[in-house]
């Protein structure tokens, strides 16, 4: 296994930049010393050609130092040094200013410029012209001889000089041409590297929002029956307060631990992007009393004042997703109750500059002014002391701010310790239409309506929930449940219902596909029975789905009342219509 691990990490630096780097270094000391060898071997005879072979020999000693890491830069410059050396003194015999041998001055920045950079390089070619300016100088002051001696043996060198330079500065052509190759090749494989990472996330996240709507399906399912037990239970024990202090308490705990699940699945489609707006005509002093109601009894027990308030201006009803701004109404109303021991709580609805303007205010124990830009982070609370004393998950008012945006508004807080806190936010003002104004209100089936109903759920626990909250509302109904989808096709060839509650999942048949196959197979006695879907699912697209199936309308688990009658009632009669 070692032996494995030390190939495969040699097989890892073989590919590094780094060692083709160190490649090129070698490349580059191994064309000089053998340059400088030709030069050793044709002699011009007016210079000490021994210089030649002694930097052959020094570069070609150095040439294993090219592999170590540590060594690779100051290699570099230290052989750039020495080239500079030999070429000077061999211009300094030659001709000085006017030797061939001055066209290697020209090559030498290049290596240091493929393998360093062009701050090296720059550096390099201001020693380079220094040294000209010298050779210069010193032929001028008649330091240096600069009459070139036009003997046999000095034409083959001269060409040597112009062949060899031009032989070099080529090879530094093609290696920078093998450099840019090997770039080119790396980010090619980092980019397919990043590909496959971007999606294995894509599938990771995929897998994640399955298993959290998994989860929340069958968090949501059991709560269902117990929300739903625990109103009957109640009803069943209105006699005996001390029971029913203790069924409160589990309707309590229950709907806390609903808010927790709820919040875990909203913060996750809204990572996802999956969470999606239903915008829907309502009016505002509807939506602030339902707001409100929530947490009532809770703010009466602490003896704090609850209350809102209405612009007067605002027109009576308005446009937006209603259930999104209800619950990050609901969520900073619960906040504000969560943090004020005494006083109040108020919620102020107003419009100014075409925005809608929600403000909460409460007279708690405010928020520290460095503290006020976290409070907004997800799974963050203003301190440590706060998630001990109050808990939560902090998720929250994470949730609110996305939601804002969402909305295409903004989000924020003012506030001073010890003096109370205003969390507020607004969102574009859209009236509702004229049309939707004026329509009156709903009428309600009576209690004593003789309803007949039909639900479908794999869950037998779900159906005695159903079959309970049903009755409560309607004692006369006349209940079928069915455990399959497949045994209610089967019913509905013989007999006909007012209304049709059917779950989302279920297995061989979910309830879109019943409910395309019952629109399909039974079009004259459907066509006037509504199909609502039952569903612990909260993803915007499933919902969505069960819509275009040809459902009329999604409810949630755990059903709440009030909306089970709203929407029987309105679909109901609207098929009798």
């Amino acid at each position: 296994m070692a032996d494995t691990g030390s190939l495969k990490a040699w097989q890892a630096h073989l590919r590094s930049p780094l060692y083709f780097r160190q490649s090129l270094l070698a490349t580059y000391m191994l064309a000089a010393s053998l340059s400088s060898l030709l030069f050793y071997l044709i002699p011009p005879g007016q210079y000490e050609r021994n210089a030649n072979l002694l930097f052959s020999l020094l570069t070609l000693g150095m040439l294993p130092l090219a592999w170590v890491r540590s060594l690779f830069t100051p290699l570099l410059h230290l052989v750039t040094l020495l080239s500079l050396v030999l070429v000077t003194y061999i211009a300094s015999k030659t001709g000085a200013v006017n030797s061939s041998a001055l066209v290697w001055l020209n090559v030498l920045a290049v290596p240091v410029l493929l393998l360093q950079g062009p701050r090296a390089a720059l550096a390099w070619i201001a020693v380079v012209l220094t040294t000209i300016l010298a050779l210069l100088l010193g032929a001028l002051t008649g330091h240096l001889d600069t009459r070139i001696d036009l003997i046999q043996e000095a034409v083959p060198w001269a060409f040597m000089n112009q062949a060899l330079a031009l032989g070099n500065l080529m090879l530094a052509v093609r290696l920078y041409e093998r450099l840019h190759q090997r770039q080119m090749q790396q980010l090619h494989e980092r980019n397919e590297e990043i590909q496959r990472t971007h999606e294995a996330l894509l599938v990771a996240q995929a897998h994640k929002d399955e298993f959290v709507a998994a989860v929340g399906h069958e968090l949501r399912t059991p709560m269902n029956a117990i929300l739903g037990f625990n109103g009957v239970l109640r009803q069943e024990l209105a006699d005996r307060p001390e029971q029913v202090e203790v069924v409160d308490h589990i309707r309590r705990s229950t709907g806390h631990l609903l808010q927790v699940v709820n919040d875990i699945l909203d913060f996750s489609q809204l990572q996802a992007g999956k969470l999606m707006l239903h915008l829907e005509d309502f009016e505002l002093q509807a939506l602030m009393d339902e707001a409100l109601q929530a947490d009532r009894d809770k703010a009466l027990e602490k003896g704090i004042v609850w209350h809102g308030t209405l612009d007067p201006l605002l027109p009576a009803r308005v446009r937006a997703d209603r259930q999104r701004l209800l619950q990050i109404l609901r969520n900073l109303l619960r906040n504000a109750l969560k943090f004020t021991a005494q006083g109040e709580v108020l919620l102020h609805i107003h419009a100014s500059h075409e925005r809608l303007n929600f403000e909460v205010r409460d007279t708690g124990r405010g928020i520290a002014l460095d503290q006020q830009a976290h409070i907004f982070r997800r799974f963050e609370h203003a301190d440590v002391q706060t998630t001990r004393a109050y808990g939560g998950t902090g998720l929250g008012l994470t949730i609110c701010e996305k939601l804002v945006q969402l909305h295409g508004g903004q989000i924020g807080v003012r506030s001073l310790e010890g003096r109370g806190a205003t969390f507020w936010f607004h969102v574009p003002l859209m009236t509702a239409s004229p049309t939707a104004a004026a329509q009156p209100a709903e009428a309600h089936l009576p209690a004593e309506e003789a309803l007949r109903i039909l639900v479908v759920d794999d869950n037998a626990m779900n159906l005695m929930v159903a079959r309970l909250q049903i009755q409560k509302c309607w004692p006369k109904a006349e209940i079928v449940t069915l455990d399959s989808a497949t045994k209610a096709l089967a019913l509905l060839r013989e007999q006909s219902f007012d209304v049709a509650l059917v779950d989302m999942v279920m297995p061989e048949m979910d309830g879109m596909a019943l409910t395309r196959q019952i629109r399909h197979l039974f079009p004259a006695i459907t066509a006037r029975m509504p199909i609502l879907a039952l569903t612990a699912n909260t993803n915007p697209v499933d919902r969505q789905r069960c819509r275009d199936a040809g459902m009329d309308e999604v409810l949630d688990k755990p059903m709440d009342l009030q909306t089970l009658v709203r929407s029987v009632t309105h679909h109901v009669l609207k098929a009798r219509a």
